[in-house]
């Protein structure tokens, strides 16, 4: 209902698809909610576009506090907020959520732990090699990824690992990212099966953004790069910052035409 009350507009409804993948840690999450309130007819498409615009720049800020390598500094934080959690006080709401906080990061921390044997293994580093020399590749393997953990953070996650390990180019590691924001859509898209085709459409509009972003973007991956590998000394943070300048481009450029492209969506014959 916070979705519903706070999208009155588009900016509005960005600002609260920012705020909600931020709190929640997941814009695939929001991207679900968002096609249900479609689906209910309690906000419009354009309204939902938006919404979805501000969520894929909510979830940069995970990322971000991933490359800090919060995984194990954190569990502190989650021992102390215990009591917290347990009491019923007016601070329990905050233990729960420190607390599921870290078990976020800390299982994302551990995902990431859990690819370093593989680059052992000559399949996986025929793989990052093939990856390397084409950049398409690497995106269409990162969708793939990001597709099965229904997670675009535990993927980046691990793309932040990778590089950090020197397995791939920071070129490489982009291109992981653009693909992961592509595989992020398809969770919405299977939830959009059993919804109406106002649903659909926004499972299709969170698809046709980010797909678009890619194409546009994968040119100029060099450039990029070079840019982005100024913007910080440290490995881990280059990844998280590609992934917040892309996804900010990325919607700041499409947010003016949410309108337009909602009426390009309507004329899908979808039932």
């Amino acid at each position: 209902m916070a979705l519903r009350s706070l999208s009155t507009n588009n900016i509005r409804s960005s600002l609260t698809g920012l705020a909600a993948s931020a709190l929640t840690q997941s814009s695939t999450a929001v991207s679900v909610i968002t096609v249900g309130l479609v689906h209910s007819r309690l906000i419009n498409l354009s309204q939902a576009i938006a919404v979805i615009l501000g969520a894929n720049v909510g979830t940069t800020l995970t990322v971000q506090f991933l490359s800090l390598n919060p995984g194990i500094a954190i569990l502190p934080f989650c021992a102390a907020a215990v009591p917290v959690a347990v009491r019923r006080s007016p601070a329990r709401p905050l233990g729960q959520i420190l607390i599921g906080a870290g078990m976020i990061f800390s299982g994302l921390d551990l995902l990431s732990r859990a690819f370093e044997p593989l680059r052992q293994a000559p399949w996986f580093a025929a793989g990052l090699a093939a990856a390397g020399d084409n950049h398409l590749l690497a995106v269409s393997i990162a969708t793939v990824l990001t597709a099965v953990l229904h997670s675009s953070s535990a993927a980046t996650g691990i793309v932040m690992s990778l590089y950090v390990q020197g397995a791939v180019s920071l070129e490489t590691a982009v291109a992981l990212v653009l693909g992961n924001n592509i595989g992020t859509c398809f969770t919405a898209l299977v939830a959009s099966l059993t919804s109406s085709a106002a649903g659909r459409r926004v499972a299709l509009a969170h698809l046709f953004l980010n797909v678009i972003g890619t194409v546009i973007f994968l040119p100029f991956i060099h450039p990029f790069s070079l840019l982005i590998g100024i913007t910080s000394d440290a490995p881990a943070r280059h990844v998280a910052n590609a992934h917040v300048v892309y996804n900010l481009i990325s919607s700041l450029v499409a947010l003016p035409f949410c309108d337009g492209f909602a009426r390009l969506l309507e004329r899908l014959p979808l039932k």
